[in-house]
């Protein structure tokens, strides 16, 4: 299975995008059995909030190949992504028996130093064993900023040399250091090198100075926010990577909605002439989800955002969807579709044919719904919809909207007792993050 599929499958999952690496301080667990109870303690405690566990090869070494397979499975059976990090790579035959050593052991992936210029039979070998590769472009140490991000006489970057020639072996990750020495649009350069499928595994964050929101922001969908110290540290670890988690995906989910919507043409409408909204109220701008569904790859990457908000906040099951006509139908069925239950919808008018009914779709009494819908203004169709469904018997707590427009729909439906989880909100950094990407996409 490719690295990009993998993830977008267990992100969904999970509702996390969150890496741990599993260090082992030598001076608090100095012989290889308290190394291997310490990963082994790690991944029980912290896996429900991690989507990837990450073992750096000199903090293990000494456990044996039996311990390294036993936390392997564990990971596994958590759902979590394994990924040695031995910045692999030397002559071929070499690498080929480095490549044999992971895949023997359990690993599903691997980071490698492609300074030697070896990336095409390292990407190679570990394509013939189903292993995926994280090429490290910018290490997280700042001693490396000298190095690889210094510019070479072709006025390229060391790193992006680095880069471009595991991008073309076909290497599916990147590693991709984040200090006070690496700014977020040297990491949007990366993400646009590599493109938008590539799966980007981040360290440096936390203990090393890395900011969570500089990661979020220029790193794309696909990444994998790598912290260590700072959670294994804590007072309590779970709660501090349950907090981690959760601060990440808001960030994760409302940088990448708005480069979906800023990609598509005529999702974000400004306009000097005030703009009257179904709410009735008026505007100078208007944000048209609508336009997203013509567009493959931005619908699907909302898509994706909103399935894992859903399984983050209320799990994966024990609910149907419910949702608005008609602007929030095709986002709830795509929503429902990937959760395999079912949907029904709210009709804000009157219907003079058929039954009448005005929730379309089939409640059951005492059955438990969750909200789905495009955009949320004032909130009153979605309290409208909340009473409908209660008036039929359902039951509904949860409001998962793609943008909240913050004009009173939170107020609204806490006095509905429900909860509003928007993917994205309007503010002033919204249309900051939204003209800058225009600029430079114009430019």
């Amino acid at each position: 299975m490719r690295l990009q599929r993998a993830y977008d499958d267990i992100v969904q999952r999970k509702g996390t995008s969150i890496s741990l690496s599993l260090d082992p301080p030598p001076e608090r667990f100095p012989d290889p059995k308290s190394r291997l109870e310490f990963c082994r303690r790690a991944i029980e405690e912290l896996s429900a909030y991690v989507v990837a566990v990450k073992l750096n090869e000199n903090f293990v070494r000494g456990v044996p190949g039996d311990g390294l397979r036993e936390l392997n499975d564990l990971a596994r059976s958590k759902e979590c992504i394994t990924v040695l990090d031995c910045k692999m790579n030397d002559v071929e035959h070499t690498v080929s028996a480095g490549v044999r050593t992971v895949s023997e052991l359990g690993f599903d992936g691997f980071t490698f130093n492609p300074v030697i210029g070896n990336s095409e039979h390292v990407v190679r070998e570990a394509s013939s064993k189903g292993l995926w590769t994280f090429a490290l472009v910018i290490p997280s140490s700042p001693h490396a900023a000298a190095t690889y991000l210094a510019t070479l006489s072709t006025g390229e970057r060391f790193f992006e040399r680095l880069l471009d020639d595991a991008a073309r072996a076909g290497s599916e990750g990147f590693v991709v250091g984040l200090g006070p020495f690496v700014d977020g649009p040297t990491l949007r350069r990366v993400r646009r090198r590599v493109g938008d499928d590539a799966v980007l595994l981040i360290p440096g964050l936390g203990a090393q100075g890395g900011e969570l929101k500089v990661a979020a922001r220029y790193g794309g969908e696909r990444v994998l926010l790598n912290f260590g110290r700072s959670v294994l540290e804590a007072a309590s670890p779970a709660e501090r990577a349950r907090e981690l988690r959760d601060e990440a995906e808001r960030l994760r989910a409302r940088y990448s909605v708005i480069e979906a919507l800023a990609s598509c043409e005529g999702a974000v409408v400004e306009s000097e002439q005030p703009i009257r909204l179904s709410s009735g109220k008026l505007s100078h701008y208007y944000i048209d989800t609508r336009a997203i569904y013509s567009y493959p790859r931005a619908r699907d990457r909302i898509v994706r955002l909103m399935v894992a908000t859903v399984s983050r906040v209320v799990g994966r099951g024990g609910f149907k969807v419910a949702t608005t006509a008609t602007a929030g139908i095709p986002i709830a069925a795509l929503v429902a579709d990937r959760l395999g239950t079912g949907l029904v919808y709210y009709r804000s008018g009157s219907k003079d044919h058929g039954l009448g009914k005005r929730i379309e779709g089939v409640v059951s009494p005492g059955e438990e719904f969750i909200g789905v819908d495009d955009l949320t203004t004032t909130g009153r169709t979605a309290a409208e919809c909340a009473r409908a469904l209660r008036d039929s018997g359902g039951r509904i707590s949860h409001y998962f909207v793609v943008v909240d427009r913050q004009e009173g729909a939170s107020e609204a439906l806490a006095s509905e007792r429900m909860s509003l989880h928007p993917l994205c909100t309007i503010d002033d950094e919204f249309w900051e993050v939204v003209r800058e990407l225009r600029s430079q996409r114009d430019g």
